[in-house]
């Protein structure tokens, strides 16, 4: 049976949680847009056709550098995320124990 105070605590880390999941994600999202950014410049910056201009942008530091950065802040994010649902499985879980409880089952 899952004791109430652990449930004050889940309630207590989501709601604390909450604007740093937002800026997570908001980072993802920017890193994301920044890959685009950073292959649009490579390429702006190379001669010849389109895909020897792709080619070289994708084999830059540059690139490769904010791939970094986006694998990064997904890790980031998604971990986030997935203790968020667990912590609100939890709640759900104590919720069903306790429905069972009061119906004396």
């Amino acid at each position: 049976m899952i004791k109430e105070q652990s449930i004050e605590k889940a309630v207590d880390w989501l709601r604390d949680t909450a604007n740093a999941y937002g800026t997570m994600r908001g980072h993802v999202q920017y890193t994301e847009a920044n890959l685009r950014r950073v292959k649009a410049l490579e390429m702006s910056g190379k001669v010849g056709g389109v895909g020897e201009r792709e080619a070289a942008a994708y084999a830059s530091d540059a690139y490769l550098q904010a791939m970094v950065e986006y694998r990064n802040a997904v890790a980031e994010c998604e971990t986030m995320r997935a203790l968020r649902e667990a912590a609100q499985m939890r709640i759900e879980v104590w919720r069903s124990q306790a429905a069972t409880q009061r119906q004396g089952i």
